[in-house]
């Protein structure tokens, strides 16, 4: 077993580009605010959706600088992948500006089908849901990664 070692950026983008679940970490007035999101990775930016009225988005509006987190690791931790990015995040919440966001988080999470498609399903309320959600677009200013890997492993 080797100690850990940093992750290129290809290595970086190809992790956050396939990991399911990241922690958002939001500096709110009483103290820090961590709490775990799906999200999306494309461009160099993560973006996930979120009600526009919770702890998040309160947080974010007041302070921008954010922190977020994606790991994995063996229940050992003998073996661990952990990408950190220090950055700002923008809240969105134009229903236009907000569609291409959501289609690349069906296309992540559900059967890659239109936006309008999923939508149009009988459990959705296209304006309703619209009206409640905002997507949180993270632009990174500093992104680290590190791992601990076997050798000869595919982790």
């Amino acid at each position: 077993m080797s100690s850990w070692e940093e992750m290129t950026p290809k290595e970086i983008d190809q992790f956050l580009t396939c990991a399911r679940v990241g922690r958002i970490g939001i500096l709110l007035e009483d103290g820090p605010y961590v709490v775990p999101v799906g999200y999306a990775y494309e461009d160099g930016k993560i973006f996930f959706h979120t009600c526009n009225t919770g702890l998040k988005v309160q947080g974010i509006r007041k302070n921008p600088n954010v922190c977020f987190e994606v790991d994995e690791a063996l229940s050992d931790i003998s073996m661990f992948k952990s990408v950190i990015i220090f950055g700002r995040a923008e809240i969105i919440d134009d229903d236009k500006a907000m569609i291409p966001y959501l289609q690349k988080l069906i296309d992540k999470y559900r059967v890659p089908v239109s936006f309008d498609e999923y939508m149009r399903r009988p459990s959705r309320d296209r304006e309703k849901e619209m009206e409640a959600v905002s997507i949180c677009v993270i632009t990174p200013k500093k992104t680290t990664g590190r791992k601990r890997m076997r050798k000869n492993s595919n982790f």
